[in-house]
């Protein structure tokens, strides 16, 4: 075998016009390339698809962020500061208002003292003049609102009248003035009341009552202990009677698929319960407690005027049926002396008294600072309506006797 027999016919020199061919021969098919003949071309891009559901294309980028003006800055940055300082600051000045309030009344105290005139020494009594004078004092109470019986300090209730109608005594002051404004309250706050009044006149002390807008119900139970009734004559008074509310709800707790289930010792334990009827034996009962406290009502009526001998002669009168009466009306019914104004029961007083030119002095218990929050907490708690509603009357409670105006009303 010759040399030109063992190349392979790729590298054999060609024939011709000389020169070798420089075209590749064609590699087998199912040969592996040549070392010598390159790399392979790089395969074509292969188009990746978004996925589904996503853009086609990206976007746009978002521009960059506005830098924030120093201006803008410090604007909220001092809202924020205020803010801080209202949270912080509002407290205390209350509080300061209060303790102002307290050196004040601490001022006029030791100058009563100073002028050989005591006053109420009471921690929970507050006093303030309301009208200057050279002769004896002349307490002011305020009966205000609905009537109570409570122990929070920062309600209206029985105990703060009572509380400043013992002061009053222990003060000797020379008569006391009930300002009343009330559409009455609960039937036990009411007697208590009373039952400080007469003490006070027993103790050689003329009380006069003074109507303003109202004193209706337990308002004039109270009134008819004093010696001496004036009211406007656009006063709404009367209201001699007693309710007491209630309510079934039985109705509505079948159509909600609800069955109270109560298990009793007798058959009128639960005479006022909210989730069945009454029975008829039920409402015998509870109108014949209604019935005898009414008698009671008209009997401190008939002890108070002139005009009725007994509890029978109230009960027979035509406002038995606890209509509410105006000044003029009650005048008429001889429930009331006089029809005119506070000056009125001043000059009243002093001629009960047997005095002139008496100092006024108002006779309340204190508010601390805490006692305001703890009012306005006991407000919302007791009637969330509150802030958003005008008026929602006033509030009772079911099961509980009041001597109250109907027309004022808001069942809880």
């Amino acid at each position: 075998m010759t040399q030109s027999d063992s190349l392979p016919p790729s590298s054999q020199p060609s024939v011709g016009n000389g020169t070798t061919s420089s075209a590749p021969a064609p590699t087998p098919v199912g040969a592996s390339p040549s070392p010598l003949s390159g790399p392979p071309p790089p395969p074509p891009p292969s188009r990746v698809l978004p996925p589904v559901g996503s853009y086609a294309c990206q976007p746009p980028p978002y521009p960059p962020p506005k830098k924030k003006s120093g201006l803008r800055s410090c604007l909220v940055a001092l809202l924020v500061l205020v803010v801080l300082m209202a949270i912080v600051l509002t407290p205390l000045l209350v509080g300061g208002y209060f303790l102002l309030d307290s050196f004040s009344s601490d001022f006029q105290l030791a100058k009563a003292m100073s002028s050989s005139r005591t006053m109420s020494r009471h921690k929970s009594i507050r006093t303030v003049v309301m009208r200057p004078g050279s002769g004896d004092r002349i307490a002011v109470i305020g009966v205000k609102g609905m009537i109570v019986n409570t122990n929070a300090r920062y309600e209206p209730s029985a105990n703060r009248i009572i509380d400043a109608l013992k002061a009053a005594v222990k003060d000797e002051v020379c008569a006391i003035i009930l300002d009343m404004d009330t559409p009455g309250g609960e039937v036990t706050a009411s007697d208590e009341i009373l039952h400080q009044v007469k003490a006070c006149r027993k103790a050689g002390i003329p009380v006069v009552t003074c109507m303003r807008s109202m004193a209706a119900s337990g308002g004039y139970y109270i009134a008819a202990g004093s010696d001496w009734i004036v009211a406007n004559r656009l006063t709404f008074t009367g209201s001699i009677g007693v309710i007491m509310p209630g309510f079934n709800a039985g109705a509505l707790l079948d159509k909600i698929g609800v069955a109270p289930e109560v298990y009793r010792s007798g058959d009128m334990k639960d005479m006022l319960n909210w989730s069945r009827p009454r029975t008829d034996k039920e409402r015998a009962y509870v109108q014949s407690l209604v019935a005898t406290t009414f008698r009671e009502f008209a009997a401190v009526v008939a002890d108070g005027r002139e005009a009725y001998e007994d509890a029978e002669a109230v009960m027979k009168a035509d406002f038995a049926d606890g209509r509410v009466l105006t000044g003029a009306e009650a005048l008429r019914y001889q429930l009331v002396d006089k029809l005119g104004y506070f000056d009125d029961a001043v000059a009243k007083a002093e001629e009960l008294a047997e005095t002139s030119d008496a100092e006024l002095v108002e006779y309340s218990t204190m508010n601390t600072f805490l006692d305001v929050l703890m009012s306005m907490r006991s407000d919302v708690r007791a009637n969330p309506l509150r802030s958003v509603l005008p008026w929602q009357g006033v509030a009772v409670e079911a099961g509980r006797l009041y001597f109250v105006a109907p027309e004022t009303l808001a069942w809880q």
